[in-house]
């Protein structure tokens, strides 16, 4: 008999990202955990590396190459740290009409 798992959304997200590497893989579900399905994570690729055991500028390219996929997107920065949230390649979401180019009025 099939088990229902508690948590389908990370099931679902391990299976779309089961195709990259071990580090990204890491990088992926540690956005997902922190921040969930939508939400930005507010840390710095510093303390995000040291969370999950790795050199920062490992981190950091890293997740540039799942930014430029579609894994991750930048919501926001302060200065010059940026904050990111899990991307369309990692959700599935279907984004119809981006919401800043939608005209007004």
């Amino acid at each position: 008999m099939a088990r229902n798992s508690p948590y389908p959304e990370l099931e679902a997200l391990q299976a779309r990202i089961s195709d990259l590497s071990h580090l990204k893989q890491n990088v992926l579900m540690t956005y997902a955990v922190l921040g969930g399905l939508e939400s930005s994570v507010e840390r710095t690729a510093a303390e995000l590396a040291e969370l999950i055991g790795v050199p920062a500028p490992h981190f950091s390219r890293v997740r540039r190459e799942l930014e430029a996929a579609g894994y991750l997107e930048r919501t926001h920065a302060l200065g010059q740290v940026k904050f990111f949230r899990l991307g369309q390649a990692a959700t599935a979401r279907q984004v119809v009409v981006p919401l800043l180019d939608r005209p007004t009025g």
